[in-house]
């Protein structure tokens, strides 16, 4: 009688134990064609680079050198080139909004390079920027940097302090990124994959256009056209070009905090304030931008030299404020224009001190 009792007794337990691995299995039945598609997704994510982890996307870049990544919401590319550099350790790092793309290493070679621009537009994130790369010890010898007049008006921050992001973009976001795209043009983003061997990020991939291992992004071509400047949406007084009386007390003292920390790292500090078209330059006449002769003045200069910082101004280059060719907009110097403007720089007898292999190859 006991053992009938007890099988009795366990009977409704395996029913029970039954009826949830059916119903399992025909959850997972019904549920099976969104998982898959769902894996198939995270695959062609992957594939296409755009959900990588920014030490992922840096080791697989220094597999070759032929290989560009771009993605991301095209907001700030902190994290990657912050893993790059972690990865590369270069001697000398240069950093700035778009103008700083032309950037090359040439010109400092045998020395290393990496081009970090398109990460920092404001005084505040070039420090958080150079806080962020030495924090594990690393600093690089020299830092050069975008240092423009409108960078020390009163506000700037407020026109691109949302723009520097220093964690990377949530998976889910760079997931729908791709789930976006596919849904768009699936059969255009399948037939490019096989391009992902060397091209990582959906950007890059739709595009062909991204940055290299050096983090140098792909140029734009230029014409002599000059109504392809006339037309390019930049002028003086219009973001980031600026207009103010006077140069701000406070962007001042956070670009000595900003001299300063780079001092306690032991980092040179180069300044440039890269070539303008004549539009922009010609439109810094009016007698409201005090700023513009503030800059220029020999106060902010003795300012600047007493901060321990090497600063070039070639805003205006009489031999290309006309010639467009030399322009991808008017406020963006190509590659060519800034190539000149480097190779002055490291003949003044200060960077060359810093610098003493430069030029000897």
């Amino acid at each position: 009688m006991i053992a009938v009792e007890t099988i009795a007794a366990h009977a409704p337990v395996r029913s029970q134990l039954g009826e949830w691995r059916r119903f399992v299995v025909t959850l997972l039945l019904v549920l099976s064609p969104l998982l898959l598609a769902g894996a198939a997704l995270e695959l062609l994510a992957w594939r296409v680079g755009e959900t990588m982890s920014p030490a992922a996307t840096a080791k697989w870049q220094a597999e070759a050198p032929d290989r560009v990544w771009r993605g991301g919401d095209g907001h700030s590319y902190v994290t990657y080139k912050l893993a790059r550099i972690a990865e590369l350790k270069p001697d000398i790092v240069a950093i700035g909004p778009s103008r700083a793309n032309a950037f090359r290493g040439d010109v400092f070679a045998p020395y290393s390079f990496f081009n970090a621009g398109l990460t920092t537009w404001t005084i505040d994130q070039d420090r958080r920027f150079l806080e962020l790369m030495t924090k594990d010890g690393y600093a690089p010898r020299v830092l050069v940097f975008n240092l423009d007049y409108w960078m020390l008006s009163p506000g700037f921050d407020h026109y691109w302090g949302n723009r520097f992001d220093e964690a990377p973009a949530p998976h889910v976001s760079d997931l729908m990124r791709v789930v976006g795209q596919f849904a768009q043009a699936p059969v255009d983003l399948l037939r490019r994959l096989p391009a992902t061997d060397r091209e990582h990020g959906l950007f890059a991939l739709l595009t062909d256009e991204g940055f290299g291992p050096d983090g140098v992004l792909t140029p734009k071509p230029t014409t002599p056209d000059p109504t392809r400047l006339q037309a390019d949406l930049t002028e003086a007084g219009t973001p980031p070009a600026v207009m103010a009386e006077h140069l701000s007390p406070e962007q001042i003292a956070k670009f000595d905090r900003f001299a300063a920390l780079a001092k306690a790292k032991h980092v040179a500090l180069v300044g440039v304030q890269l070539p303008y078209y004549r539009k922009i330059l010609d439109g810094l006449n009016d007698p409201q931008d005090g700023i513009w002769r503030e800059f220029a003045g020999a106060e902010w200069r003795r300012h600047l030299a007493d901060a321990g910082v090497l600063f070039f101004d070639f805003a205006d280059m009489p031999d290309y404020r006309d010639k467009p060719e030399y322009f991808i907009d008017s406020l963006d110097p190509d590659a060519r224009l800034t190539g000149q403007v480097m190779r002055r720089v490291m003949a003044d007898p200060q960077v060359e001190a810093l610098l003493p292999k430069a030029g000897a190859h």
